[in-house]
């Protein structure tokens, strides 16, 4: 395990019952120092009862309050102090394939850039595991936006990266404040990095270096010879997305004018994307405009997680002993979150 790695905790997040996040703590295991896993599922992750807290590993019940970013907020406080010479963490998603996260690590221009007090963040490209595409990576300035080649190699600054296998400089976390809460899933890396730029703070993606992800149930799609590609989300995961796309829309206007016309098109492409490849096109339809709708004309959402403090104190599921129950994940953007975003979207304001 080389230095970075030896300075390097990973926050597991478990929610789909149906998923087993053995393989992923195994490969985990000579990957990094610690590994927090946060039981986000309501009714608590069967999985979880298997699981032995000790000196490396340490299990915490957060039973989906505040959603992905609670659980990212209450791993956060439980590590403060925790683990000797600690100063990045990664965020993982419970089917999250980690083999990745190994190179990335050992990369000696990331190792720098993680020594930089100017980053934020650092992670590989992913690609979608089930339309083979990889993500389009962003560039943002205040008043344009432009957008990298699916492929490149090497090093590049980017606007946002996702949360899954993020690596993410305790320092900046610390400045930036917990993950928002009020977002609960979608969004919550956009805001980060947001928040972050706002800072001066850098993200940066490896385009030499990819990892599988899943987001949602992806369905690719052509319209006007261009590959696209739906999301494949719930009806009230599509209420969530628009409310919180139009929240930060509305949020950042006046500074990042060119990330509100950027949440407006993806708005656009998510009901295109609706129409051209997915069913139950009339039911998403309705919940993305309800969700904008909240967006634009609800009241401003407010901030669950406790101001001051990197995260709000967390309970280890039995005093730091494993707890059973179910689960899955939420903290990819997608699939594993649907069962989540439905218990969210009720909250809606």
């Amino acid at each position: 395990m080389n230095e970075a790695a030896r300075a390097t905790a990973a926050i597991v997040v478990i929610y789909r019952t149906s998923a087993d996040p053995a393989p992923l703590l195994r490969q985990l295991h000579d990957a990094v120092a610690h590994c927090v896993v946060v039981d986000n599922a309501p009714q608590g992750h069967p999985a979880v009862a298997g699981l032995v807290p000790g000196d490396r590993l340490s299990v915490l019940r957060n039973a989906n309050r505040g959603g992905l970013a609670g659980a990212y907020n209450r791993a956060l406080a439980h590590l403060e102090g925790r683990v000797p010479g600690l100063q990045q963490v990664v965020l993982l998603d419970e089917d999250t394939d980690a083999s990745a996260l190994g190179p990335l690590l050992a990369d000696a221009a990331v190792q720098a850039l993680l020594a930089n007090a100017t980053t934020a963040a650092v992670a590989p490209a992913y690609r979608d595991r089930a339309t083979g595409l990889r993500g389009k990576h962003i560039r943002l300035a205040r008043w344009r936006l432009g957008y990298l080649p699916r492929r490149f190699e090497g090093i590049e600054p980017v606007a946002f990266a996702i949360n899954s296998m993020s690596v993410w400089r305790l320092p900046a976390l610390r400045r930036m404040g917990p993950f928002d809460e009020a977002l609960a899933v979608d969004h919550v890396d956009t805001d980060a990095c947001l928040r972050a730029r706002a800072l001066g703070l850098t993200v940066h993606v490896h385009g030499g270096i990819e990892f599988e992800h899943s987001i949602g149930q992806r369905r690719p799609f052509r319209l006007l010879g261009v590959q696209m590609q739906a999301g494949g989300h719930s009806p009230a995961r599509r209420a969530m997305i628009g409310r919180n796309t139009t929240w930060l829309a509305r949020r950042h206007l006046w500074r990042e004018p060119a990330f509100a016309f950027l949440c407006a098109s993806r708005l656009a492409y998510e009901a295109v994307g609706i129409l051209m490849a997915e069913d139950h096109r009339l039911a998403k339809l309705t919940a993305l405009a309800a969700g904008i709708a909240r967006g634009l004309f609800g009241p401003w959402p407010p901030t669950h997680a406790m101001p001051g403090r990197l995260a709000a104190r967390s309970t280890p599921a039995e005093g730091s002993r494993s707890s059973a129950r179910e689960g899955a994940p939420e903290a990819p953007h997608e699939a594993p979150r649907e069962a989540a975003v439905a218990s969210s979207a009720r909250e809606l304001p």
